[in-house]
């Protein structure tokens, strides 16, 4: 710093000079000088200096001592500081408080743009030498003399130091240091004079002044430092383990120059050194037998040397030479311990032991011998640290000894104790934590007055539920020992479990186990999260807990967020055992974001976002509402089917007729002699008369006035037919249900006493079966009547409707019209050679018309008429003539004033032949 600020003012002093130079042509001298010139001041001191204007400057340039400014370092000095003297002569006085060349100069202002810098001196400043202290001297043996001072502060000036000896008064040695040497004076041999005493100083001197330090006497042969002793060799002793002869050679000293020594050992790689007594070595010597020593082991010396007074120097330490004890009896007992890796018999055990420590093995482990006591002793040799048994009970004695080359360690004994047997106490109490970047355990001793022999600590690192499946460390701690650092094999971010016991005579207590980590940090993934139940108002969340390896510290807490929409996201803290959760008081129909955040003590880690939509309805809303409504309908449904089953014959009437069964229909016989209906005793299988057929049943509709009168005889004739509906009743039961018709009718009333009062009303004609011979008009001797039992209903061609006009009938001169409505029905022929079988029936007054033929007869089961929506009408009977030998008989309501509507359909009769249907034409 010093040398750059003098170079910074030597180059503006340089500038300033040439400006000046370039300005008036004229050397400087010519302007002004200043008094004193290059003047050497004390730092903080106070100079006076002049600058003289020359008279040829002053004229020429018209300026005078009152235009002059002066500045050091180009700082300009204020004009307090500054005295005009007269008009050449002007005074400054300062005082300078930093050190090292400053450039004062002495400046004229022209104008104000023009300055001119007529003069400039450097000032020094620096300090005085100081008085050098510590003079002290040290000298090598043949081979010189050095003596050494503090010179104090820097001066900041150029300082000369001198060194001075004397032997003999008056004669005086001066020694001038060279250039940068302030502090050390070094006279080689021979010009050193032993065993005479000789006065030394050192003197300073520099502008601001000069000092000496304080004399001293000294004997050159009583300030030697010696060379350090030379470490030759390093011998065993034989038949001692813990001893080492140390061997040296002293440095080249005077004959009469007595040596004391410093020897100094310790193992090798170990920090600390061990001396020797210092009573022990104080004398001349070569040689020194080292005890106490460690069996079997390297050890590293070194040794130094001085004069036998206090007051001399210590050689510097030789350099290490390396000595090995020979190999002794372990006195150590190995420490051992088993696990159990088969809980079931028979039980697999696991022993376990360390290597001595070599401060115990005392030398080489050559094997290690192994007793397990039971019933029987087994004996083990083995070089391994492990051996695995199979038992077939627990409860023995394992004891385990270390041999080396010399002979062998104590005993070490395990007992492993019976299932049966009571634990025995475990510690009071027990922790784990982190210190010092290691895991510390503390325990407290058994609060028994059993006497504990020594603690087994183990550990293994924790994977899933607590529970370790790698290998297991463990290390053995005396009984005197409360705490300690767990030795090895501990990670951070890992769980580890830690497990005590205490040791009775070999005999493990109960044990107390910690989890701990040696460093914790935030975890690596979140929590899964999955829905169990999504309700209307709640969600019940549920999470699997992280994998340990991924936790790296104990979860402290669970925070559940979540929010729904644009809305503030809600927070629920939730202890770590918990793995489950109900969210509450939700809005329903709602889209809501969820995720779980775990923590640790050094942060958290969230889960993955979980979207769900609450419910419309709450649970068991749904089954409120269909319960009650399918409960209605069942009751209702239940009422509904009992009033059908109640009223099935009103409803089988009105729903489902019973039409009869053309295939099954039977044949009723009419004799012509005594007017009876004859039912026909033919079975199923008997033959008919081949050469009869089935006539059409016809329903006539017939709209009838006032005047149309019916006579005495159609009314018999209709009385016959209702008497004779009660005859055959076992075999239908009514018109309606007899006759082939496509729709159900009501049948006549039995009652005498009916109203024929209704304008309009259908009768049913039951089927006649005639002969191919019969003839319009003529009266067959054997009249006989057949009609079907078919609940077959109508073909769809036989419901075609049309309008077909017949004429007058009857002796009425007003015009009938009749629609009429027809079906043909299937009856089985009977046989040509079999005469049926006639049963009498009541006789009827009417007229039927066709022929039959004399050779067959017919049976006809039942004959009935119905009048649909009408009561007491009386139809009279009359023929009609009909194609293909068909005979067609009609009953013409009476007692009506109002004609048939005319756009009722009507049916011709249609003929039966051989069991087919035969549609009769337009």
């Amino acid at each position: 710093m010093f040398l750059q600020r003098a170079w910074w003012l030597v180059v503006t002093y340089v500038s300033m000079q040439l400006t000046v130079c370039f300005t008036t042509g004229n050397s400087m001298q010519d302007y002004a000088y200043i008094i004193p010139e290059s003047p050497v001041i004390q730092n903080g001191s106070q100079i006076e200096a002049s600058c003289i204007l020359t008279d040829t400057y002053a004229k020429e340039s018209g300026v005078d001592a009152d235009q002059i400014f002066w500045a050091l370092k180009g700082n300009r000095i204020p004009k307090d500081n500054v005295i005009t003297v007269n008009k050449t002569v002007s005074n400054v006085t300062l005082t300078i408080s930093t050190v090292g060349l400053g450039l004062l100069t002495c400046n004229v202002q022209h104008n104000e743009d023009q300055v001119s810098t007529v003069f400039g001196i450097q000032v020094k400043t620096g300090l005085p030498p100081e008085k050098p202290k510590n003079l002290t001297c040290i000298s090598y043996y043949n081979r010189n003399w050095t003596c050494s001072w503090d010179p104090g502060k820097d001066t900041y000036l150029p300082t000369d130091y001198y060194f001075h000896s004397s032997i003999i008064r008056g004669n005086n040695e001066l020694h001038k240091l060279p250039a940068g040497v302030n502090n050390s004076y070094t006279i080689l041999y021979p010009s050193i004079n032993y065993y005479v005493l000789s006065t030394i100083w050192v003197k300073a001197n520099n502008s601001l002044g000069d000092v000496k330090s304080d004399p001293i006497q000294m004997d050159p042969i009583n300030v030697i430092k010696p060379n350090p002793p030379e470490i030759t060799s390093i011998e065993q002793v034989p038949g001692m383990s813990t001893v080492l002869h140390v061997i040296w050679k002293n440095p080249n000293l005077p004959l009469s120059f007595p040596l004391k020594y410093n020897l100094r050992y310790k193992i090798v790689h170990a920090k600390d050194w061990t001396q020797v007594p210092p009573e022990d070595t104080k004398s001349v010597r070569e040689t020194f037998v080292v005890q106490k020593l460690l069996p079997f082991n390297a050890y590293n010396f070194i040794i130094r040397c001085s004069h036998a007074n206090d007051n001399s120097y210590w050689s510097d330490w030789s350099s290490e030479k390396i000595g090995n004890t020979p190999e002794s009896v372990p006195t150590g007992r190995p420490h051992i311990w088993s696990t159990i890796e088969n809980p079931q018999y028979p039980k697999r055990i696991h022993i376990m032991w360390k290597e001595l420590d070599k401060s115990d093995a005392n030398g080489i482990i050559l094997e290690y011998q192994l007793k397990i006591k039971q019933k029987t002793s087994l004996k083990i040799n083995t070089t391994d640290l492990e051996y695995s048994i199979t038992l077939s009970q627990l409860g023995c004695e394992i004891s385990l000894i270390a041999r080396n080359s010399v002979g062998s360690s104590p005993e070490a004994t395990l007992v492993i104790p019976d299932t049966r047997e009571t634990a025995l106490p475990p510690v009071f109490k027990f922790n784990a934590y982190p210190q010092d970047a290691r895991l510390m355990v503390e325990w407290e001793p058994p609060r028994s007055t059993k006497v504990v022999s020594s603690y087994i600590i183990e550990w293994c690192e924790v994977f899933t539920n607590d529970l370790c499946r790698g290998p297991l460390y463990w290390q053995q701690e005396q009984k005197a020992v409360k705490k300690t650092f767990l030795k090895d094999h501990i990670m951070p971010f890992k769980r580890y479990r830690i497990a005590i016991y205490a040791l009775y005579s070999g005999r493990p207590g109960a044990p107390r186990s910690k989890l701990a980590y040696l460093q914790q940090e935030r975890p690596v993934n979140g929590p899964s999260v999955h829905l169990k139940h999504v309700g209307k108002k709640e969600v019940e969340l549920m999470w699997k807990e992280i994998p340990v390896n991924e936790q790296r510290g104990f979860i402290t807490h669970y925070t559940i967020f979540y929010k729904s929409g644009n809305s503030n996201e809600s927070s629920i803290i939730v202890e770590p055992e918990q793995q489950e959760f109900v969210l509450k008081s939700l809005k329903g129909n709602t889209l809501y974001v969820v995720r779980v955040m775990a923590s640790t003590v050094k942060g958290g880690t969230n889960s993955s976002e979980v979207n769900f939509t609450t419910s419309n309805f709450e649970k068991g809303e749904i089954e409120a509402i269909v319960v009650p409504i399918c409960l209605c309908f069942l009751l209702i449904t239940m009422v509904v089917t009992l009033l059908c089953f109640k009223n099935r014959h009103l409803i089988k009437t009105y729903v489902w007729p019973n039409v009869p069964d053309p295939a099954n229909s039977k044949i009723v016989d009419w004799s012509s002699r005594n007017g009876n209906l004859t039912k026909n005793n033919l079975g199923p299988k008997d033959p008919m008369n081949l050469d009869g057929f089935i006539s059409d049943v016809t329903i006539i509709e017939a709209e009838a006035d006032d005047k149309y009168s019916s006579n005495e005889d159609e009314i018999k004739q209709l009385s016959s037919l209702k008497k004779e509906k009660s005859t055959s009743g076992e075999h239908s039961s009514g018109i309606g249900g007899s006759s082939c018709m496509s729709s159900p009718r009501q049948s006549v009333s039995d009652s005498d006493s009916e109203s024929a009062q209704n304008t309009t009303s259908t009768v049913q004609y039951s089927t006649v079966l005639v002969s191919d011979n019969g003839y319009k008009r003529q009266q067959p001797s054997a009249q006989v009547f057949s009609r079907s039992e078919s609940t077959q209903p109508l073909l769809e061609n036989e419901e075609i409707s049309d309008e077909h006009s017949y004429g007058n009938f009857g002796s009425s001169s007003t015009e009938v019209k009749r629609q009429y409505f027809k079906q043909n029905c299937h009856i089985k022929e009977p046989s040509l050679n079999e005469e049926p079988s006639l049963n009498e029936l009541p006789s009827t007054e009417g007229e039927v018309m066709g022929d039959i033929d004399e050779g067959g007869s017919h049976r006809l089961d039942q004959m009935e008429v119905s009048d649909q929506n009408s009561e007491g009408s009386c139809p009279a009977i009359e023929e009609f003539s009909s194609n293909d030998n068909q005979t067609v008989v009609k009953l013409d309501l009476l007692g009506f004033s109002r004609c048939l509507e005319t756009d009722q359909q009507s049916y011709m009769p249609q003929g039966v032949k051989h069991n087919s249907y035969m549609p009769q034409s337009k």
